[in-house]
């Protein structure tokens, strides 16, 4: 099996010069699919409790989509129960029998009805802590995700694991400077008995 380095390292360049959190899903996705092309995509971040930060980023899968999965069907995801927050990357086909999966309610009503076929995914860690999971979708006209993928998902990982645990602390940074901010806006107004103006014009100083 080739691995094509040249790439690899260009996909680590430009996603490396994104220093927003809440952009880095996007266009992390965005660079991927020239180098494990996809039907359809998503990408969550998760804090240190594992709780959902924000609302995933999603390629090819609409909101009703995902409120459909978010309100139901997300309790009849056998691969979330089997691979969730697990640092190998995996392929649905490996991971499930389809003789028995594709004539289940969740295959039938869910994945193929939104053209979701095959799928493969990983998990971003640092160290134990979860940072986000990354699932690819394929049609069942596509061919199906291969080793090669994988291999190329576990090296991409572990380099967006150490960009996006230093996004986390940047985020973490900015957040508590905000906070600090607004607590010294907020002695202001009541040392100084100050208007709604004149508190907003204090925030613009």
């Amino acid at each position: 099996m080739e691995i094509n380095w040249e790439e690899i390292i260009d996909f680590i360049y430009r996603t490396g010069r994104i220093i927003n959190l809440h952009k880095y899903s996007y266009y992390f996705l965005k660079e991927l699919n020239p180098l494990i092309p996809f039907y359809a995509a998503n990408f969550f971040l998760f804090d240190e409790k594992k709780e959902l930060i924000g609302d995933p980023v999603c390629f090819n899968i609409s909101d009703s989509v995902l409120k459909a999965y978010n309100d139901y069907y997300w309790q009849l995801d056998d691969i979330r129960n089997l691979a969730f927050d697990q640092q190998e990357p995996i392929i649905s086909t490996q991971l499930m029998d389809y003789k028995w999966w594709i004539n289940t309610e969740y295959f039938n009503d869910f994945l193929a009805k939104n053209r979701l076929y095959y799928s493969c995914g990983i998990d971003i860690h640092a160290e134990q802590r979860l940072l986000g999971t990354i699932s690819l979708f394929r049609t069942n006209k596509d061919n199906n995700f291969t080793i090669r993928d994988l291999v190329y998902l576990k090296i991409l990982a572990k380099h967006s694991s150490n960009h996006l645990n230093k996004l986390f602390e940047i985020e973490e940074l900015r957040n508590l400077n905000n906070r600090k901010e607004e607590n010294l806006i907020q002695n202001k107004v009541e040392n100084f008995n100050l208007s709604k103006r004149e508190k907003d014009v204090l925030r613009l100083i």
